[in-house]
């Protein structure tokens, strides 16, 4: 059937909405589209829906029945909350807020405060009724597959929830709700990449991306739900849209055939009984014509076409028929093929499941004009992509809510707040349930009426606990360099309600602050800010002005208390745990609120202090929260409070004891923390009984029952594996072993640790980073985390408000955004058990740190106390490598850049300091810039290298190589930002390219034994080192561990004497040594002591020989050099016992050079030079060219007309000191001078020509112009003038005339010499203008016509038209503006134009532009 001609109402530009407009489309309806947003922004709908383009849209506001039905909907969702509040809970004040008497929509108040919306946008038409009902959608199966598939894990949290309060022994209600905070903390983890992707159109736009993406684990089932609602709903509305498509079909038909009756009917005139077949023909065929000529207008609107020409009576008996007409058809059918199959009818409905089940394509789904798809085909495919939007939406909702944090184990900080809220609520049983007696089921829960209102109305004063706050962000903000102006978002935190006074929680900045507001670190396990525990909204205002649009609270004048503000409670910078009525948890003294408040920097602000502490539990928290607490460690302690230097002290027996290997680990800590970022101190109470704690690489415990202090667990090298299917790559790595590792890291500090369960969570720090590997924050190419950033600078700040307190600084952190952590999880039981397989580990020096063994457990890496040994000397000192880095700040818009300083071996770096106007923000300076300048020199001496083909000699008393690589860097190609091979710096290319090096030739050094380890008895292991420059100035350092033999002694401290040996010139200058060893001129010795056990060899002889292959010859540059060496033998076994050489230095030869070799005369950059080369007689090899004088003598001086000479002689001053002249001199003929170009050259136009004007030029005889004349001619001779001015009377009208002009002058023979020339000018010769005035006037026999004269013309050309002619020429005049056509017509009119004219240089009319036309008739 054909759908033509028919309108079809749309409601709603939702995904249904657009579907069933574009089918109505696809098949020729008439559609208008209605949506009930009056904002709606149009081409963002014709973007996603092209083919809507054409369709009529109009917005408004809801109707009344879509908001009953919208309000119906949400209390069918609110009804569903109800049934299961052993789940959910009771709804927030916060939302109900929103609700009012006007129409019912208020109830929609937290789905609209959720998508960043009111309800009286709705009221304004700004809201979409198809969102309205989508959210209302969404929220619905949230909450009802939440509940399938998650309501256990809610149930469940709970219960433990609530038992880990009860097991704390808290005894205050603030205790009770720190427990949860901290128990939610342990058990959820903020999912930054859902607030970096969402509300991104399409991949390439999410920050965000995984390499091997993984469905959400019920996406399929939530996806299979919701198809199972949709597809019926969508065929339905192809079913209603198809069954009125026909009715109206059916239903303008049969206007048509009753209109097309009656115009028959009028036509006839009489009863067609009484008409002849011609009066029938002939009705019947103006009938037939009538709806032809008004079909349109019919079809557009068939009843009212009827009651505008045909009266009511008549429409509303047609309308009758019409009705009666279509129920029939519904009921009985109508005929769809009469021509062949008369008979045969079908119902409407009969019609429309055909065209739904048929085959046939009916719609274009692609555009391309075709159709392709059926309807049958269509309905699963637009029912798969709603339920894949919806099911997105779903799964969002969940992150929003405790079945993300409690079920998923992951949300955002509406999930952490709502999470919060239900366990709150479930602690205050006595409030929230009607009967505490029964428990949580559904049906025992308060309802939102009964907890919230008094009188209808919302009251704050009633007996509840919690609530929501939200504030929107808005603020301009940076992400790598990139400013992003008002810059938004919503977060939400807690109200709590404690002793009848509200006050705010955070549950998640206090469990991510870092991750989300310092942004440089991923969330840390066990690194907690308790600052956002119970804090007031007036110091939330405050510390977030000027970054809030607005902070929504029911509370902004009841939330004013700072008791808690410093409490013991907010000062905890860890889990607190519990035990024997104590809080235990790591202390830090920073007061965020206190800082915030200070309007500069105070100069008597005291340093962080550190200190794992433990709070007795009383039934008062409201103390200071500084003194508080009973001291365990303390980190900062000091022997005078005005002391710079601080140490570790511990408790023990009851009083405080200097701790010297926690001092020594948390000096390393300290260090550590300029390098990699926000990493801190973290404790955690075990069952054992002990407290475990970080301090640099370590994991150490602390037993307050007796003090003791040991280090249980090191991380020496970490490797871990990537889990590619996590979007957010900071979050996405735990440990593992070496061989299926991504990478390995070596004595990383561990960032922060805690205890959940029996498991201890251990995060090694490390600085690989989001945006390492990636170009940009969207650069899909890479996934980012593929090197370790370096150059950390941690006195640079992102605040705006305390950048002016710490100087002017250029280097930022933004590479350092969300560096990841290495997640490893230690068994407790395993490490605290009794049974453990130790093995002796061998962990290599590094810098500032000896190498060392002990005996570790290689199933849980326990080290076994007092088993470490260390290297004594083997530590390494840094080796700073130049690292230039272009930095994410601007300076008028171009990124700063500089160069800094890193160690690749440990990573240690140093940004020159910027020293602050204020004392405080320099308490670091003085430290930084000794640093910075210690960095300078050590890397300006070059790399330290380590030989690789190193030959110790037997006694190991020297080394000799030739081949070096620098370790410390080598290793760290492509795994640091300051070391990538696809770094095409200079400076940086140059530190790759020199990290291997070859000597010229093989050296031999001393070595000496730093350190040993063992009995001579049993065996001495020893430790030999080198360390040292060679003579070219490279840094070497090689180092080799010997076992000896048992039995075996080493002498590596013999002191020998040289003196009486020394042979000396008349000066007193040593100049060797005697190698005969007589009586006093020998070398000698003193005593022959071991240096392990102190055993003295007595029988020993001394002899010396001189080593002629160490010998070096002088040179010209270089002293050379004899070496002796001495040697101690035991007289009783001839063993060599030591050794010893001297060098003495012999005197550099000098360099001799003679008369020099003159080059040949050459011309270099239009400069006449030549080289002196001076070549030393006692080495050829040595050759200097010192510079060269040139002198200048002009011989004849270059005219005009003739050219000159220059002489040229070159003079050297010798590397004695001597000058020296070259014999041989350089003649050179000069170019004649040339006269200068023309200045001020212009060109000037009138009638027929082209005027050149130009300055006068000094010397010249005359000028000589030279041009184009039109584009198609060439260059050439135009004329010539001895005056300053040209007149060109042959240049062309049609096209440009260009114009060159050169002085020239004569020599004595007349030729001339053109000068220079400056640029071209044009002009065109311009035409006569059109003449004015003219007028025409009949005379006797013609038409006479006059016009006012056209300066230039030489005449004037008649044209015209006579009647009956064509258009022509009719004369012309050369005497006057007047002529007569005696030609013209007086019956009819005579039509003139005139054109004035000049002739060109060929003898041609040029002729010029002409008015209107005049016309007349002749008298």
């Amino acid at each position: 059937m054909s759908l033509q001609g028919k309108k079809v109402l749309v409601v709603g530009t939702g995904k249904s909405g657009i579907a069933a407009t574009e089918l109505l489309c696809a098949n020729g309806i008439d559609t208008v589209l209605f949506d009930g947003n009056k904002e709606l922004d149009s081409k963002t709908l014709y973007e996603k829906a092209p083919k809507l383009k054409e369709v009529p849209l109009i917005l408004g506001d809801l109707t009344d029945e879509q908001i009953d039905t919208v309000v119906k909907q949400y209390q069918n969702y609110l009804n569903q909350w109800a049934d299961n509040a052993n789940v959910l809970g009771v709804q927030n004040p916060f939302f109900l807020d929103f609700n009012d008497d006007t129409d019912g929509l208020g109830i929609l108040g937290e789905m609209l405060a959720l998508d960043g919306k009111t309800v009286q946008d709705v009221r304004d038409g700004k809201v979409k009724y198809d969102d309205l009902t989508g959210m209302i959608f969404t929220f619905t199966y949230g909450d009802k597959l939440g509940i399938e598939y998650y309501g256990k894990d809610v149930t469940n949290a709970r219960e433990e929830a609530l038992a880990a309060v009860t097991a704390s022994g808290a005894q205050t209600k603030a205790q009770k709700l720190l427990v949860l905070n901290d128990w939610l903390a342990h058990n959820n983890t903020f999912d930054m990449s859902y607030i970096m992707n969402s509300g991104k159109e399409s991949d390439d736009d999410k920050p965000m991306i995984a390499k091997d993406p993984q469905k959400q684990e019920h996406e399929d089932d939530v996806y299979n739900a919701i198809y199972e609602v949709y597809e019926p709903q969508i065929k339905q509305n192809f079913h209603d849209q198809i069954f009125a498509g026909i009715e109206n079909d059916l239903r303008t038909q049969f206007y048509e055939k009753a209109i097309q009756q009656a115009v028959y009917e009028q036509a006839l005139g009489k009863a067609e009984s009484e008409a002849t077949d011609e009066e029938k023909a002939a009705a019947k065929e103006q009938a037939e014509g009538y709806i032809k000529q008004n079909k349109e207008a019919i079809d557009k609107d068939p009843d009212g076409y009827v009651r505008t020409n045909f009266g009511e009576d008549a429409a509303n008996q047609m309308k009758t028929k019409a009705d009666a007409f279509i129920k029939d058809a519904e009921e009985n059918g109508v005929e769809v093929d009469p021509e062949n199959a008369p008979g045969y009818k079908m119902t409407v409905e009969q019609i429309t499941q055909q065209q739904l089940e048929s085959d046939d394509p009916a719609l274009d789904m692609d555009g391309d004009g075709t159709k392709e798809t059926s309807f049958k085909q269509a309905i699963p495919i637009y029912a798969k992509q709603a339920a894949t939007g919806m099911t997105t939406g779903v799964i969002n909702y969940w992150e929003g809510s405790q079945f993300g944090a409690f079920g998923m184990g992951t949300s955002v900080c509406l999930g952490y707040s709502k999470a919060y809220t239900y366990l709150v609520q479930c602690l205050d049983k006595d409030i929230y349930l009607k009967d505490t007696n029964v428990g949580y089921d559904s049906s025992n829960w308060k309802t939102a009426k009964e907890l919230y209102y008094t009188d209808g109305k919302l009251d704050t004063s009633k007996n509840y606990t919690v609530d929501l706050v939200r504030i929107s962000f808005q603020s301009d903000v940076t992400m790598y360099g990139e400013e992003q102006e008002d810059f938004g978002s919503d977060h939400y935190w807690n109200a709590v309600k404690v002793d009848g006074q509200w006050f705010y929680v955070d549950p998640c900045y206090t469990d991510v602050y870092t991750e989300v507001m310092s942004r440089d670190r991923v969330e840390t396990d066990g690194d907690m800010n308790h600052t956002y525990f119970l804090f007031s909204d007036t110091s939330a205002r405050k510390l977030y002005d000027g970054n809030f649009s607005s902070l929504r609270s029911l509370y902004e004048n009841e939330a004013t208390d700072k008791t808690y503000e410093t409490a013991w409670m907010a000062r905890a910078a860890s889990n607190v745990y519990y035990a024997d009525g104590y809080a235990y948890y790591m202390y830090d003294s920073t007061d965020l609120f206190d800082r915030v408040n200070s309007s500069s920097m105070n100069q008597s602000q005291k340093a962080a202090e550190y200190k794992i502490v433990r709070h007795k539990l009383t039934e008062k928290d409201a103390g200071d929260g500084d003194s508080d607490y009973e001291t365990l460690i303390n980190f900062t302690d000091k022997e005078n409070d005005d002391d710079d230097d601080t140490f570790v002290s511990v408790l023990k027996d009851g009083k405080m004891v200097k701790n010297d290997l926690l001092t020594k680990l948390y000096a390393q800590f300290v260090d550590e923390q300029s390098i990699y970022p926000s990493i801190g101190l973290t404790a955690a109470l075990y069952t054992d009984g002990k407290i475990y704690f970080n301090v640099s690489n370590d994991i150490v415990s602390y037993n307050p029952a007796d003090g003791a202090v040991a280090v249980v667990k090191e991380y020496n090298t970490v490797s871990a594996k990537r889990d590619n299917t996590k979007l957010f790559g900071g979050m996405a790595f735990t440990t593992t072993s070496k061989d299926s590792a991504d990478f390995t890291v070596t004595n990383h500090p561990i960032a922060g640790l805690t205890v959940k369960g029996d498991k201890l969570i251990v995060s090694i720090g490390t600085n690989f980073a989001f945006i390492s590997g990636k170009s940009k924050l969207l650069d899909h190419s890479s996934y980012g985390y593929e090197f370790e950033e370096t150059d950390y600078n941690p006195t640079y700040t992102n605040y705006k408000k305390y950048q002016q307190f710490m100087g002017s600084q250029s280097n930022d952190n933004d590479e350092f955004m969300w560096s990841a952590n290495f997640v490893d999880t230690v068994d407790l039981k395993t490490l605290t058990g009794t049974s453990h397989n130790y093995e002796t580990v061998s962990v290599p020096a590094t810098c500032g740190r000896d190498a060392f063994t002990e005996e570790r457990c290689s199933d849980c890496g326990l080290i076994k106390d007092g088993t470490r040994v260390e290297k004594e000397n083997t530590a390494h000192e840094h080796h700073y490598i130049k690292f230039h880095e272009v930095y994410y700040t601007k300076t008028d818009g171009v990124k700063n850049e500089a160069d800094n300083y890193v160690c690749p071996e440990c990573g240690a770096c140093i940004t020159e300091p910027v020293k602050s106007k204020y004392e405080q923000a320099n308490s670091t300076y003085e430290k930084r810039k000794a640093i910075w300048d210690a960095a300078i020199k050590n890397e300006a001496e070059g790399h330290t290298y380590v030989p690789t083909d190193a030959k110790w000699s037997d006694d190991y008393s020297t080394v000799t190589f030739q081949n070096l690589t620098c370790e410390s860097c080598a290793d760290k190609i492509d795994k640091l930002d300051c070391l990538l091979s696809s770094d095409d710096n200079a400076t940086n290319k140059a530190n790759r390219d020199s990290i291997n090096k070859t000597l010229d030739k093989a050296v031999t050094v001393d070595a000496k034994m730093v350190s040993h380890a063992g009995t001579c008895d049993e065996g001495v292991t020893a430790v030999y080192k080198a360390a040292d420059k060679t003579e070219d100035g490279v840094k070497y350092l090689v180092s080799t561990e010997v076992k000896g033999e048992a039995g075996q002694h080493t002498y590596s401290d013999v002191k020998f004497n040289w003196d009486a040996a020394a042979i000396k010139d008349d000066d007193g200058n040593i100049t060797g040594y005697k190698t005969d060893q007589k009586e006093g001129t020998s070398v000698t010795v003193d005593e022959v002591k071991c240096s392990v056990c102190g055993e003295v060899q007595k029988n020993v002889s001394v002899s010396v020989v001189k080593d002629t292959d160490a010998y070096k010859a002088p040179t010209c540059e270089e002293a050379g050099k004899d070496v002796y060496v001495a040697t101690v033998t035991s007289t009783d076994d001839n063993t060599v016992l030591a050794k010893e050489t001297k060098e003495v230095a012999i005197a550099k030869l000098g360099h001799k050079y003679g008369d020099p070799v003159w080059s040949d005369w050459e011309e270099k950059d239009g400069k006449w030079t030549t080289t002196a080369t001076f070549t030393c007689a006692n080495d050829a090899t040595h050759v200097q060219t010192p510079e060269v004088k040139i002198d200048s003598e002009t011989v004849e001086k270059a005219t005009y007309t003739k050219e000159g000479k220059v002489v040229y002689t070159a003079s050297v001053t010798s590397p004695d000191g001597k000058k020296v002249v070259n014999p041989t001199t350089k003649e050179v003929v000069v170019e004649k001078e040339r006269l200068a170009a023309v200045e001020n050259l212009k060109a000037s136009s009138s009638v027929g020509k082209v005027k050149l004007t130009w300055s006068e030029v000094k010397d010249a005889e005359g000028y000589l112009i030279y041009g184009i004349r039109g584009g198609g001619n060439k260059y050439g001779y135009i004329g010539m003038t001895s005056k300053t001015s040209f007149v060109d009377v042959k240049a062309l009208t049609s096209d440009y005339n260009y114009y060159w002009v050169f002085a020239y002058c004569k020599d004595e023979n007349g030729k001339m010499y053109p000068g220079l020339t400056a640029h071209y000018v044009y002009g065109k010769a311009q035409k006569c203008a059109a003449v004015t005035d003219l007028k025409a006037s009949s005379v006797k026999g013609g038409v006479k016509l006059t016009w006012t004269k056209s300066a230039g013309a030489e005449g004037y050309l008649v044209y015209g038209i006579h009647p009956g002619e064509k258009y022509g020429y009719i004369g012309m005049t050369t005497k006057g503006t007047t002529f007569t056509d005696k030609k013209a017509s007086s019956t009819d009119w005579n039509f003139y134009w005139v054109f004035p004219y000049h002739t060109d240089s060929n003898g041609n009319k040029v002729v010029g532009g002409t008015p209107k036309y005049v016309y007349g008739k002749a008298k």
